[in-house]
């Protein structure tokens, strides 16, 4: 008995568990959204040429990981409530012997709750040069941050990307999950992101998000009369209809009242010990005395 109770202590404290992560794991989603949105692209104010293999050369623009930290630690303040951060970031660096790898960090300020970015690696071919070195890790934590809030750094000579970067400009997954939380919980947070400044194609998007929300409720606030009404209707229906029986049925018992005596007093309940010869003179006489005739 006692095993068992541990047991059923222990799988309702691993369901808490279960259940708070699913929490935090959904207040950082929402959070890394309010804050993505928030950023604003750094300038790429760095150029760096690098010679190919063949001989040749080409020059590309970044911005460097002080311009992409600057532009989320804006962002995070902006949506900062009551002077609070909603999250906070940490790096994580591993400098092997092959090579150097990066990894950031995302923590929600407000649970304590954190979720790591995939690990970058870069092999190292100065191994043993410390400014080279040092310019490795600055490389791979700009490169793993930059992924991890959407930031792109780098120059991207290829048209088609930058068609689909322009597309991808409204993040729709973020903004999805901040209006849900709008529109469903109407908690501070996202009032407050909602009644801020968007660009023309988020705001436009979250009017999109909002107005299906409305029809989609009006619809339904429309089936569930309808239901209603056919609901009424059919309990009606379902009164009346015993009533009916009933009444029939009084009836059919009365007529039995009234009729079925009258029946029985037609038939002769003597009618198999009845004698059919006639009565004699001295009994008629007897018949007669008896009933004073």
């Amino acid at each position: 008995m006692l095993i068992e109770q541990l047991k059923i202590e222990n799988q309702n404290l691993k369901d808490l568990l279960a259940e708070q992560r699913r929490k935090d794991k959904a207040s950082l989603a929402l959070h890394l959204a309010m804050v993505k949105m928030k950023i604003r692209q750094p300038k790429k104010s760095h150029k760096v040429t690098v010679e190919t293999k063949r001989g040749g050369a080409y020059t590309y623009k970044y911005a460097d990981l002080a311009d992409v930290d600057k532009a989320i630690m804006t962002a995070i303040k902006e949506t900062a409530i009551d002077g609070k951060p909603l999250l906070t970031y940490r790096f994580e660096i591993d400098n092997g012997a092959e090579g150097i790898s990066a990894e950031t960090v995302i923590i929600d300020a407000t649970t304590g709750y954190e979720e790591r970015t995939n690990r970058v690696w870069f092999k190292n071919i100065n191994v043993g040069k410390a400014q080279d070195s040092a310019s490795l890790i600055s490389y791979a934590k700009r490169y793993s941050l930059s992924a991890a809030f959407g930031i792109a750094s780098e120059d991207d000579d290829d048209a088609q990307t930058q068609i689909r970067n322009q597309e991808q400009a409204v993040d729709k997954v973020g903004v999805e999950i901040i209006v849900d939380e709008y529109l469903h919980d109407k908690t501070e947070r996202s009032k407050k992101w909602i009644k801020s400044k968007h660009d023309r194609a988020t705001g436009e998007y979250i009017m999109q998000l909002i107005g299906k929300f409305k029809l989609n409720q009006h619809l339904k606030k429309n089936q569930n009369q309808q239901i209603e009404k056919r609901k009424k209707k059919h309990e009606e229906q379902i009164d009346q209809q015993p009533k009916q029986v009933a009444a029939k049925s009084e009836d059919e018992i009365i007529k039995d009242i009234v009729d079925k005596p009258k029946a029985k007093s037609k038939a002769d309940p003597f009618k198999d010990k009845k004698d059919e010869s006639k009565v004699t003179e001295v009994q008629q006489d007897l018949f007669n005395s008896v009933l004073g005739e």
